[in-house]
């Protein structure tokens, strides 16, 4: 087994769960409609949402908190564009 590479400058490094977890709580302030978690054992911050117009839950998961951030932003404008331009009107 080989030990982790050296974190990014911008980041602590891997032991430093604390501030993974101030940064899921600083995310869950800016986006209140999402369940966001940091998962220590899988090193992971994973997102849980219920998008306009979707059937299930939206789950996403990334490594970094900015990362998560995005793809929420993404899955947002996804889910305003599905229901603003749906494609089988009925």
């Amino acid at each position: 087994m080989t030990a982790p590479g050296p974190a990014p400058e911008d980041q602590p490094a891997a032991g430093d769960d604390l501030w993974r977890w101030q940064e899921a709580s600083r995310l869950r302030r800016e986006h209140p409609s999402w369940v966001i978690i940091w998962l220590g054992p899988a090193a992971e911050f994973r997102a849980y949402g219920r998008l306009p117009g979707a059937r299930r839950d939206t789950a996403l998961i990334a490594s970094t908190p900015a990362r998560l951030a995005a793809l929420i932003g993404q899955a947002e404008q996804a889910a305003r564009r599905a229901t603003t331009n749906p494609k089988n009107p009925t």
